[in-house]
């Protein structure tokens, strides 16, 4: 069956993988890891053909959307001393030709991303927000890869962007996973990477909330100052795929929440009802 088969929110804290966490640290995030195996588990069940990622901590710009379209994508969490920790996984260059075709007939922007562009050392390689995910997500030799960036135009760009993802999704008939890869509040309490501000906790409740209930059109009455204050990394990635589900109805399950280094990790799952 070809479409978006299914949704995933996933943090990205590089803490979450051995040994760059210790045992004791490993230990306060087992709801996370356990959640993400039982992702995983159910990625093999459907079987995709590619997995399109996209990621907060992939080049931004301005007004446009990277796509990375070397053959090979590639990348390690070297910056975090763990060269072996790494992903090779094939593009899918018919589907990103389709892709940013239908980005240019929507007026949405595509820069290209490859080996040979003059990027700061290592930007053309897959960076944290997705090598941490697909660490417990895939198979690495078993599906193809689309890997995509934010931007900083406006939720609504970004809810349009995920419509024509799912919508070229459809017209090249795939059948495909979409992870949104995120954290939530960097805020949530004294010592925490971005500092400590009481919204942060009340940002990713309410995330909760709205993930849980499916009312992904709640995402555009939240507060800017709330969003603000949370210090948030993930909320672009989530309207990108609450755009791919855009007119459809979903189950959703939020199957783990926790905040314990001070910065919000949510697993979740969006399952299109046939």
């Amino acid at each position: 069956m070809s479409g978006i088969s299914l949704g995933i929110i996933a943090p990205h804290p590089p803490i979450i993988v051995p040994p760059i966490g210790s045992e004791y640290d490993l230990k306060q995030v087992e709801k996370t890891i356990s959640a993400l195996k039982k992702v995983n588990k159910d990625i093999k069940q459907i079987n995709p053909e590619i997995l399109i990622t996209i990621s907060p901590h992939s080049p931004v710009y301005r007004d446009a959307y990277a796509i990375r379209v070397q053959n090979i994508l590639m990348g390690s969490l070297s910056n975090f001393g763990y060269k072996q920790i790494s992903i090779q996984m094939k593009n899918d260059a018919a589907f990103i030709e389709s892709l940013i075709e239908n980005m240019n007939k929507n007026s949405i922007k595509a820069i290209k991303i490859d080996e040979n562009e003059d990027f700061i050392y290592g930007q053309n390689e897959l960076d944290h927000g997705v090598i941490v995910p697909l660490y417990y997500l895939t198979n690495e030799d078993k599906y193809n890869l689309i890997s995509l960036s934010i931007s900083f135009l406006n939720y609504q760009n970004h809810y349009k962007f995920g419509k024509v993802i799912n919508d070229t999704v459809k017209e090249t008939g795939k059948d495909a996973v979409f992870i949104a890869s995120g954290d939530l509040s960097h805020r949530l309490k004294p010592g925490a990477p971005a500092g400590f501000h009481p919204d942060g906790e009340k940002f990713d409740k309410k995330i909760v909330e709205i993930i849980n209930s499916s009312r992904f059109d709640e995402l555009f009455q939240l507060d800017d100052k709330l969003i603000y204050n949370a210090g948030e990394c993930g909320l672009r990635s989530i309207f990108v795929l609450a755009g791919c589900f855009d007119g459809k109805d979903v189950e959703s399950k939020v199957l783990s929440y926790e905040g314990p280094f001070g910065v919000g990790y949510m697993v979740a799952e969006i399952i299109p009802i046939q």
